[in-house]
């Protein structure tokens, strides 16, 4: 069976498929204000997985439109984060704070 004969068999699968790429798009060319007629779709007639995630976007309407919309972004934040929560962990029960905040502080982010 072919490729597109596939989708053609399974209708649920296609529909979930268009709605995957129409969401990539709008989170890559950061079009957030595309969301809300994505979410309509999504939720009239998309399958039930794709409904749950629709869904569960709409608890927190505003942070993702802003996060689909904005050009700021928390990465270099977190990332920081990650590495003194890692050196933390190396250190564990090994190192006084004193040891650690110079750690922290001598190592280039």
């Amino acid at each position: 069976m072919s490729s597109t004969a596939s989708w053609i068999a399974c209708p649920d699968l296609a529909t979930a498929r268009d709605l995957a790429h129409e969401f990539s798009a709008i989170a890559r060319e950061r079009r957030g204000h595309d969301l809300t007629h994505w979410m309509t779709r999504a939720l009239d007639h998309g399958p039930s997985p794709v409904q749950g995630f629709a869904s569960f976007l709409q608890n927190d309407w505003d942070a993702v439109v802003n996060g689909l919309t904005l050009p700021w972004s928390s990465g270099a934040v977190e990332g920081q984060v990650t590495r003194i929560k890692l050196i933390k962990r190396r250190s564990y029960g090994r190192a006084s704070f004193s040891l650690l905040r110079t750690l922290v502080l001598a190592q280039p982010p």
